[in-house]
């Protein structure tokens, strides 16, 4: 599923999740999301963070971000955007048994 076939498709993006190249290089995890950029850090414990905007984020699969081809490379976060409000959303969940329309 693309990223933008769906509204409820960012709640899917989770602190932790692997971050993906279109080709499929890895290039760090989710630190956090913020109202614009998605924030990464290259291992779950380094505090040194790069961003991609969140209009770059071309699929979510279980457990991985791709980004969309031609994306360029991460930058390093500028400090001014770490005043975004971040998202503390929680995934998407299909329960069992439910319609889902």
């Amino acid at each position: 599923m693309a990223f933008d076939d769906t509204p409820f498709e960012r709640r899917s993006i989770i602190g932790g999740m692997r971050v993906r190249s279109a080709d499929g290089k890895h290039l760090g995890y989710v630190a956090f999301i913020g109202q614009e950029h998605l924030y990464v850090r290259h291992s779950p414990f380094n505090h040194h963070w790069k961003e991609v905007p969140l209009s770059a984020v071309g699929r979510v699969l279980r457990g991985a971000v791709v980004l969309r081809e031609g994306t360029g490379p991460l930058v390093d976060a500028d400090k001014q955007h770490h005043g975004e409000i971040l998202s503390l959303t929680h995934p998407l969940a299909l329960v069992p048994g439910a319609s889902h329309v």
